[in-house]
């Protein structure tokens, strides 16, 4: 009775070595890669000629920011044109006054109508030129409306002379100078360093092990000698068959654009490692 109860408690002992051998292999750190969270190339709505480039190479750029101007001559003049016509208001006035004017000579021509004094047919005369006069009125309020639309039209036009960034992020490449003919080539590469995208590819026995929300600690090739916490965004639903692996995406915030982006990295699962957040 002894001897089975030794044995089973020697069984037993050496099953938890295994299952802590299993736990530590699982949370040893994996290769990952740092990479921005988007890599945009920069190009023109519009045709134009690069009149200069406001930003250069490794310069920080927020959402908005003018980045490259065209050659916009053109569209000035024609947004002054467009802006003169638009403000225009004598034709609108000239219409008010002849509506005025029909208004008064129909109401003298009704009354000597009643009593018979014209005949009906300059009464009728009076009248239609009273609805004449009321729609010029409304044709030259028409025309007005139109010339404010085309001076937006030409606002647009001008505005799409300026290219502005789409995102938060810094320049990693220029293609196009000052003077170049651009009509569909890319000019500008921008990448979205805040926050980053990690990149991790893990063996298919940790799959379910993860999900969205969780976290994990991230030691950067360069930069950072203490661990960083990043958060699972993506795992993968299938699993590659060939290399029985799946992948997970995870964000790391960046808010200082102090980390760099193309770096390699370590990740590991570990709780009992003190965290360092990338804000400290």
């Amino acid at each position: 009775m002894k001897w089975n109860n030794w044995i089973n408690c020697t069984c037993w002992l050496l099953g938890c070595l295994f299952a802590s051998s299993s736990v530590a292999a699982e949370q040893k750190p994996f290769e990952c890669l740092m990479e921005p969270m988007r890599i945009i190339e920069v190009g023109s709505p519009v045709q134009g000629v690069i009149k200069q480039l406001l930003v250069d190479r490794s310069d920080f750029v927020t959402r908005g920011q003018a980045i490259i101007e065209l050659e916009a001559e053109a569209e000035n003049i024609n947004l002054a044109a467009a802006n003169a016509r638009a403000s225009m208001q004598s034709e609108v006035s000239a219409r008010e006054a002849d509506l005025v004017l029909a208004k008064l000579n129909l109401a003298r021509m009704q009354k000597l109508q009643e009593q018979n004094l014209v005949p009906t047919q300059k009464w009728d005369e009076a009248r239609a030129q009273q609805q004449v006069a009321a729609a010029a009125l409304v044709q030259a309020l028409e025309n007005l409306k139109i010339a404010q639309i085309d001076a937006q039209r030409a606002l647009h036009s001008l505005a799409q002379k300026t290219i502005r960034s789409p995102i938060d992020g810094v320049v990693v490449a220029q293609q196009a100078f000052a003077g170049e003919f651009v009509y569909d080539n890319p000019l500008m590469t921008l990448a979205q360093l805040d926050p980053l995208r990690i990149e991790v590819v893990l063996p298919a026995r940790l799959f379910g092990s993860f999900k969205p929300g969780d976290t994990a600690l991230i030691r950067p090739e360069i930069d950072h000698a203490e661990p960083l916490q990043a958060t699972i965004q993506v795992v993968d639903r299938l699993l590659d068959t060939r290399s029985g692996t799946f992948g997970v995406r995870l964000t790391l915030p960046n808010p200082q654009l102090s980390i760099p982006g193309g770096q390699k990295c370590q990740l590991e699962f570990q709780s009992d490692v003190v965290l360092v957040t990338s804000e400290q």
